[in-house]
């Protein structure tokens, strides 16, 4: 599930703003192309769980705004590229902020107010040993 919705696009961006960014070129502008706006915001979901997940658990059963906020601007700058159209510069300092905001807190110096994840969690990728192949001296025993 997207950290954001349809509703919180609009909330931010206006109306008429998604209409234009989910409607494909060839098409009226009858509307927001519902599929296309929650695809983009699935997508700026995994973007952000791929950075605050180093550091907290994921996915967030809610979502602080900051996260809220962070989704938006990165579905906005996706649905604006392509098709003809091309992000505004605020649409990419928007997006250059939030990203460097992710990248902070995935190192720990922004805090967010979530569970983090356990040193030794099961979440993260972990090492394991096993039986060497080879006998001593690197040889096939």
């Amino acid at each position: 599930m997207a950290y954001a919705t349809v509703q919180d696009l609009i909330d931010r961006f206006g109306q008429t703003e998604l209409v234009r960014l989910t409607t494909p070129a060839d098409q009226d502008l009858d509307g927001i192309v519902m599929p296309v706006a929650e695809a983009k915001l699935d997508d700026a979901t995994a973007v952000i769980d791929s950075y605050v997940g180093r550091r907290y658990q994921v996915p967030m059963s809610v979502a602080p705004q900051v996260i809220v906020r962070a989704c938006c601007i990165l579905a906005r700058y996706d649905l604006a590229t392509g098709e003809q159209r091309e992000p505004t510069e605020q649409m990419r300092l928007q997006r250059q902020e939030t990203m460097a905001w992710l990248r902070d807190v995935s190192i720990g110096t922004v805090v967010l107010d979530l569970d983090e994840v356990a040193p030794g969690d099961e979440s993260y990728a972990m090492a394991s040993t096993r039986d060497a192949v080879y006998g001593s001296g690197g040889r096939w025993p």
